[in-house]
């Protein structure tokens, strides 16, 4: 199995799935030491939006008995700025984590050359100190 230790693991992994076109959602499922048990596109939009919901990640991650996940979306465009949308969709992600106690480590926004990771610009590290239930 493949172990991802940090969040150029996680684009190595990704990147041959790429789609030029049309964002992409793809969940990455690990094992308690941070392997990959599962990779797959859990939803596909168009050029410059891609619906989302919680129910249908939660579904997958359970399914294959995940202990912690990251996630990971294409910007056909080839910017790797994150979009309002994107910090309010990880904002979600990250409290159904942990609620369901299967935590959100990284959300990715992919190119075809390069990466930005939220995890690594210290995205969590603020929902953690601005959250009450810690």
């Amino acid at each position: 199995m493949t172990e991802i230790t940090c969040s150029s693991d996680a684009f190595e992994i990704l990147k041959t799935h790429i789609n030029p076109y049309a964002e992409e959602l793809w969940i990455v499922a690990l094992s308690p030491q941070l392997q990959v048990i599962s990779k797959e596109m859990i939803f596909r939009g168009t050029a410059d939006y891609c619906p989302v919901h919680p129910r249908d990640v939660f579904r997958f991650l359970i399914q294959k008995n995940a202990s912690s996940f990251m996630m990971a979306h294409n910007h056909p465009s080839s910017s790797l700025e994150p979009s309002l949308q994107d910090f309010a969709i990880t904002r979600k992600m990250h409290a159904c984590g942990k609620l369901f106690q299967i935590p959100l480590l990284d959300h990715l926004i992919l190119s075809e050359k390069n990466y930005y990771s939220m995890a690594d610009h210290g995205f969590f590290k603020n929902l953690k100190k601005s959250s009450r239930w810690d």
